[in-house]
């Protein structure tokens, strides 16, 4: 069972849009919660993903989202490895008074001493539906709209409207461990109330947005390598996800009551 660590780390609130978690270790947007976490090795084969998205061709932004259904949309990559998701598979942990549904980010960035190591996180979108293998090319068609870190709308090319959004840097590290794929980089935590009346078997869709930053932040665009995700699920594997995501927890038990006296 996890056990929450409410330690007195670097913690943040998004100011101005922004939580800058190239500095803090952790802070909120909303009901949602983030925290940086340096879980390795996080290899493919350990990190068991299910959402793998690409800029193509380098581009600075990529956005994509999980299914099983082919071929795959948007700048979604490797089709083993982007897989459909059902609200039963997901586990629940709790922080003060409030259940949250975790997801883990593995960023393919470079390393320390290069500008490019850090990486926008502008949206993240969850849907849910009782249809799977969807391949919409727009992310609304999918389902019902759970949660939603911002409500982007496509413009025309690569232009976003962002209000909320994440920084991160891939390079940090607690124990040795490098950028790219093979160490972790940060925890999402979602209300897990915002799911109330879904049923067990609707399948999550899992949006994500990076790299639209890239011109106001430099080094914050997608062009690296491919990023994964993955969810604390309550099916078995062992035990593995609750033990790697539960280095996370740190200091998010001090966010979730400072959250709670301000709400009072």
């Amino acid at each position: 069972m996890l056990a929450v660590v409410a330690a007195f780390l670097p913690t943040s609130k998004a100011l101005g849009g922004e939580l800058d978690l190239s500095t803090a270790t952790s802070g909120s947007i909303g009901d949602a919660l983030f925290s940086v976490v340096d879980n390795h090795p996080t290899g493919t084969g350990v990190f068991d993903p299910f959402l793998t998205v690409q800029s193509p061709g380098n581009q600075p932004i990529e956005q994509g989202y999980n299914t099983s259904g082919r071929p795959l949309p948007l700048d979604d990559l490797r089709n083993h490895w982007n897989i459909d998701l059902q609200v039963q598979n997901l586990q629940s942990v709790t922080i003060g008074d409030t259940s949250y549904y975790v997801f883990e980010l593995d960023a393919n960035e470079t390393g320390t001493g290069n500008i490019n190591r850090y990486l926008s996180i502008d949206n993240i979108r969850i849907y849910t539906s009782g249809t799977g293998s969807q391949t919409a090319n727009n992310p609304d068609d999918l389902g019902k709209l759970r949660y939603s870190l911002n409500d982007p709308r496509l413009a025309g090319g690569n232009t976003f409207t962002i209000d909320n959004w994440v920084k991160i840097d891939a390079s940090r590290a607690d124990g040795g461990s490098t950028s790219g794929s093979g160490s972790s980089d940060l925890l999402v935590y979602v209300p897990a109330k915002l799911f109330a009346d879904a049923l067990p078997t609707d399948f999550v869709y899992f949006y994500n947005l990076n790299g639209v930053h890239y011109a106001a932040d430099p080094g914050t665009s997608a062009d690296a390598g491919f990023e994964e995700w993955r969810a604390l699920r309550g099916v078995p594997d062992g035990g593995n996800s609750l033990l790697l995501l539960g280095s996370g927890l740190t200091a998010l038990g001090l966010i979730a009551r400072r959250k709670m006296a301000t709400n009072a």
